[in-house]
């Protein structure tokens, strides 16, 4: 890449000194899919740097930009830099880190070259084939008491990553007259839409970090004042339509290079892409020569300043408006088309910003070292005006874009009201019917017993009227009850890997709202207000140890809910078992399936019989990561599950204590790693070797299996939504219909005593739902508490752990300690918090049924090996 910098003038001075990434490209076939060697560093040398950028957005607003910088510009080494800022638009506060990293090596032990690390930072890939997130990243920094980050960042399945243009020249922007011997080139790689989840501790406070994002690995392979005179870049993240992931990229070229040699650019090149409905929709890509038309093509992929004014401090002219544009073929299968998109925004003036950040003079904000590296390079003081702004909708194209979004079909109702309402309106004709009934009857009896004469015609008309109310009677007491069964069998359903019959009432709709309300950061402010109840918690960092073996351990056990699936295509073998070797089970009779859902089912019918025959909506078979949150108390030795929905709404909270109690039993080792400084550093001593780090043993670590795999259990089961259900909608349903009768069955006594039998009837029903409640929840997690043990006891076998060890873990726990904290229920759904305690149950001891039933699980699992065995013997 020296060339840059020593080249001579072309032969020819009018020849095209720039080929853009769109020049062999056809707007039909702009998606080129990455590769796998795409994302790894290359770590070019000469002028060549090399950048892995990471941008999120939480729900809050929170921004943040994790980057690391791979810098070829300096005199003797690369200069490898540590950036990462976030901003609060709440406080308005800015965290802003940018550190040399030492000791930069990729691909760390073990690792492919996607991953790399520092002593400040770690980036670690990790490839998850079949699953919901195939790829993620697990991101690292540790800068002392002034900035802490843990995050995992995955890309959904359903969301490609993709450069401009196909195979191993896709996505790049060549400098010079010779395309295959150039001067320079620029290539960038996306993962438009990414998963975030995790922790960041700021000046001592740690919080919890959800939301969505973008990644993008970017190469300027030249010296960076001939790449560009200037740089666009936006990315957008919403929950409109389903999600929406929107990111552009444009740069300006020099006038250095056009399509007639020196002097006849500059040229803007421009790509994108939008995400919608958690599908990639469609990628852009667009060359402005200078003298073109913007947006005048098949492909408009834009950004437009508008009402620019000078910036008297920088030199620049800031613009007060911003218009986006995105227009392109669809890459959706089967929803061909064109897909579009706009933003147009409004940042304000200099002295009143409308989204403004900061202005940022980028030379004042890196080291010296590769200050000094850029001025010698550059010789440009270069600003970067950064803005976030909350966009409530970005107006797609429904035309466009109808792949990503579903008309209903009809309104789910909420079948249990229903009942409800019916058993009201026909208690409400009871007393009526009744008295009419009873005066006709009356008639009658009196005029037989005293023989008093009655005509025939009277008689009949009465008789009649009895003959009718009797009926009438008879249809008023059937159609409540045939509601309020057909709704209890109708919400019926199989739990998976047991087989247990349950009944879930919770309308879709509601269980999408809560899943919505848990989601990202709702799973932590609802853990955050439960365990305040308790006092104001303390969380230990996702840069503890401990909390790293604890998020090792979980993600093990996670990893494995495809198997129970399919268990017996994915599971190992497990017939063909030692005597001695650890117990695998047999695959379950009901497998690990999605819920079903009656409006998946009606619109699927619906659709069949309009001779559309679609498939049935896929959805995750259970969430594929759960939040962690390790508290830090070490009087509670214990963890507890909560939550229900995919997007972190599921987790596991432990105490501290109980990993206390862990190494009380079993002693702490201790392991020093390897000493991978380079040997300027041990040379000079600029960093000390690294100190011996906690190693938890294979015992240990069992036991910690062990709890987190009955409390996944739960959460893989939806125990939670199931309690729920139970406490919130039938025992105050059934209560209600009680209370009902009981109020019709005393409507004499009420016409007298209104107010005081009204009184006393509610007082009634309010004491018999409390006793009723407890002695369901009583039940309902008995049996819950059951079934996660048999199925925990299923995860540990294919997680790799032994079974038989949880029997002797749980015998060993005390009656106290042995389950989690617990919450009453109380069922509002306008606040997450109440949200998040009436999913929990409520306090139940553990008995030694549990430990029967665990018995006799593995026992069942060892009589069919040995009944499998036999059969494929006589085969």
């Amino acid at each position: 890449m020296f060339s840059s910098f020593f080249s001579a003038a072309p032969a020819d001075p009018h020849a095209p000194n720039f080929h853009a990434v769109t020049t062999n490209v056809s707007d039909s076939d702009l998606l080129g899919p990455l590769e796998p060697k795409d994302t790894e560093w290359l770590c070019g040398g000469g002028f060549a740097t090399e950048t892995q950028t990471f941008y999120f957005i939480t729900e809050d607003g929170v921004t943040m930009m994790y980057q690391i910088i791979h810098s070829a510009v300096g005199l003797w080494y690369p200069t490898i830099q540590f950036n990462c800022k976030i901003y609060d638009p709440k406080t308005a506060q800015v965290t802003w880190k940018s550190v040399n990293v030492t000791n930069f090596v990729t691909p760390p032990p073990g690792l492919d070259k996607k991953s790399s690390k520092g002593d400040e930072f770690s980036i670690t890939y990790q490839s998850r084939p079949g699953t919901d997130h195939p790829e993620a990243y697990l991101l690292s920094a540790n800068l002392g008491a002034e900035l802490q980050v843990s995050l995992e960042v995955s890309r959904p399945a359903t969301v490609s990553g993709w450069k401009l243009g196909k195979g191993p020249k896709g996505g790049y922007s060549y400098f010079g007259p010779d395309a295959s011997n150039p001067e320079g080139y620029v290539v960038h790689r996306f993962w438009p839409h990414v998963k975030v989840e995790g922790h960041v501790i700021s000046k001592g406070k740690a919080e919890p970090f959800s939301g969505g994002g973008v990644f993008i690995h970017a190469i300027q392979g030249m010296r960076p004042n001939l790449v560009a005179s200037a740089w666009n870049f936006h990315h957008f993240q919403s929950k409109e339509l389903g999600g929406v992931s929107a990111i552009q990229m444009e740069f300006t070229t020099c006038d250095t290079h056009g399509k007639a040699g020196a002097g006849s650019g500059p040229v803007k090149v421009n790509v994108g892409s939008l995400v919608i409905n958690n599908k990639l929709a469609t990628v852009t890509g667009v060359t402005t020569w200078p003298g073109d038309k913007e947006g005048s093509g098949t492909v408009v992929s834009k950004t437009v300043h508008l009402n620019a004014v000078l910036d008297s401090e920088t030199g620049y002219k800031k613009p007060n408006q911003v218009a986006i544009e995105w227009k392109g073929p669809s890459v959706v299968s089967d929803a061909p088309g064109v897909v579009s998109g706009k933003v147009e925004m409004d940042v304000g003036t200099l002295d009143q910003p409308k989204g403004l950040i900061e202005r940022v003079d980028i030379m004042a904000e890196i080291p010296y070292v590769l200050k000094a590296a850029v001025s010698y390079v550059a010789g440009t003081k270069p600003y970067m005006y950064q803005t976030t702004l909350q966009i409530c909708r970005l107006p797609f194209d429904p035309e466009t874009a109808r792949f990503a979004s579903h008309s209903a079909l009809c309104e789910h109702p909420e079948a249990f009201e229903v009942a409800r309402t019916a058993s009201r309106i026909a208690l409400t004709f009871l007393p009526a019917i009744l008295i009419g009934r009873n005066r006709s009857r009356r008639i009658v009896q009196h005029a037989h017993i005293h023989g008093i004469p009655i005509s025939e015609e009277k008689r009949a008309r009465h008789l009649k009227k009895l003959k009718v109310t009797t009926r009438l009677l008879q249809i008023l007491t059937v159609i409540p009850l045939v509601l309020f069964w057909a709704t209890i069998i109708a919400s019926l359903e199989r739990t998976p890997l047991t087989g247990r019959w349950r009944t879930i009432l919770l309308s879709p709709d509601e269980e999408d709202e809560i899943a919505g309300q848990l989601a990202g950061q709702g799973w932590y402010h609802a853990i955050r207000d439960i365990l305040a109840l308790e006092g104001e918690p303390r969380f230990i960092p996702p840069s503890d140890w401990r909390y790293k073996w604890v998020q090792e351990t979980l993600q093990q056990l996670t990893q494995i809910i495809p198997i129970l699936a399919d268990e017996r295509k994915k599971a190992l073998d497990w017939i063909n078992q030692g005597p001695d070797d650890p117990p695998r089970p047999p695959p379950a009779k009901y497998p690990l399936r999605p819920r079903p859902r009656a409006a998946e089912y009606i619109h699927w019918f619906c659709s069949r019989v309009c001779d559309n025959k679609p498939a049935l909506p896929p959805r995750a078979i259970a969430p594929s990561s759960f939040s962690l949150l390790l508290v830090d108390d070490p009087n509670a030795s214990n963890a507890f599950s909560y939550g229900f929905g995919p997007d972190g709404g599921s987790g596991v909270v432990v105490y501290s204590g109980f990993l206390d109690d862990i190494f009380s039993k079993m002693p702490i080792e201790y392991y020093t790693p390897p000493d991978d400084r380079s040997w300027l550093s041990k040379f000079f001593g600029f960093s000390s070797p690294p100190p011996p780090q906690p190693a938890p043993t294979p015992e240990q670590t069992s036991e910690l299996a062990i709890l987190l795999a009955h409390e996944l259990a739960h959460l893989v089961l939806c125990h939670h939504l199931e309690t729920l259900s139970s406490a919130t909608i039938v025992v105050p349903g059934v209560l209600s219909i009680f209370a009902d009768v009981l109020r019709v069955m005393v409507f004499p006594f009420t016409m007298l005593f209104g107010p005081f039998v009204n009184d006393a009837v509610a007082q009634l029903g309010k004491i018999g739902s409390g006793e009723l409640t407890k002695m369901g929840e009583y039940c309902t997690t008995a049996n819950q508490e059951i079934e996660a043990d048999v199925v925990s006891a299923r995860i540990l076998a294919h997680a790799g752990f032994d079974a038989r060890d949880a029997i002797s873990f749980w015998e060993s726990r005390t009656q106290d300690d042995i389950e989690c904290h617990r919450v009453e229920t109380v069922k509002s759904p306008n606040s997450v918090q109440t949200v998040a305690r009436s999913i929990m149950g409520s306090t139940h001891p553990v008995n030694e049924k549990r430990i029967v039933y665990l018995r006799n699980e593995l026992d069942r699992w060892e009589a069919e090996r040995r009944a499998a065995a036999a059969a494929h013997a006589r085969l």
